[in-house]
């Protein structure tokens, strides 16, 4: 049987990542190149020389697509905002159709990166639960039965818009309490220093060389985005929560966030059911292992 090979893209704000895998997601090649800014012209300008390259080297049997903003599924239309003006509105399917001669399915990011962990990651075994994503805000997706669940306005998993509290009268929400950029944020308070003087990893750094301000930050970040987990599991009920996200890869988050919940249990008697938390596992490839999942699944 002859192996099929499909040109895999992660549409983002700064760059397109892109590469050829075959049906088992065996990274075969892979680049990027910048995000055109200006126009969908543009954009397709810079696709059509890596479409042509990778044409003289692969038989390419479709284009399977993971991007930011809520997407349609079925119609191939991208709905929301981003970075990206010009990719709201446009049918992708029809387009790319049209241009190259080739199937195309497309989906949301941080549902590819669901897509990822049920296929090769730490959802192999689970039939529901929800991914969180954590990174310059908060986004996610939540899994039942082992397919997405998008949501009637295609929001499902939008956990980064849940109220975390108020600040001087007004909502904060969770992506503002929660995420590495709300943790960054706190710390240059702390230290009045400048935002961007810092970043996450030496926020931790410093804590742990005894910065005992910056270890108050962190132990106050835990028990935020711990209190938002406990909310999400008593919303959905899921199997697993699922964590994504450079910081994700620290060894000792779980420990952490775990310490919080038990403690929010121990103060909620009512409260019997602990989270269940894992990290993902397919790594800075999910976004593209994940779209290629979704488009073999349309295809089947």
């Amino acid at each position: 049987m002859t192996t099929q090979h499909f040109l895999v893209l992660d549409i983002g704000g700064s760059a397109v990542k892109y590469a050829v895998m075959d049906s088992h997601a065996t990274l075969l090649h892979k680049g990027r190149f910048t995000s055109p800014k200006a126009s969908l012209d543009d954009f397709w300008l810079a696709l059509d020389k890596v479409v042509l390259t990778l044409r003289h080297k692969y038989t390419l049997s479709g284009i399977a697509i993971s991007t930011c903003g809520a997407v349609d599924c079925d119609s191939g239309v991208i709905h929301g905002a981003s970075a990206l003006p010009y990719i709201h509105g446009p049918n992708f399917k029809s387009l790319i159709f049209e241009r190259y001669q080739l199937t195309a399915e497309l989906e949301n990011d941080a549902c590819c990166a669901a897509l990822a962990e049920l296929w090769q990651g730490s959802a192999q075994q689970v039939n529901q639960c929800c991914l969180v994503v954590i990174g310059s805000g908060i986004g996610g997706a939540v899994i039942n039965n082992r397919q997405i669940q998008h949501g009637h306005q295609l929001h499902g998993g939008e956990f980064g818009y849940m109220i975390a509290g108020e600040e001087n009268g007004l909502p904060v929400t969770f992506s503002n309490k929660a995420s590495t950029r709300a943790l960054v944020e706190s710390a240059a308070q702390a230290l009045n220093v400048e935002v961007e003087s810092l970043d996450g990893k030496a926020v931790f750094e410093a804590a742990e060389q005894g910065d005992e301000r910056l270890q108050e930050v962190i132990e106050q970040w835990y028990r935020t985005l711990a209190t938002g987990l406990f909310n999400i599991q008593y919303c959905i009920d899921p199997e697993t929560i699922i964590l994504g996200g450079a910081i994700s890869e620290r060894p000792d988050l779980l420990v952490h966030l775990n310490r919080h919940l038990d403690e929010l249990m121990q103060a909620i008697p009512i409260a019997n059911i602990k989270p269940k938390l894992a990290t993902c596992q397919a790594g800075n490839d999910a976004n593209l292992i994940g779209a290629l999942f979704h488009f073999l699944q349309r295809q089947a």
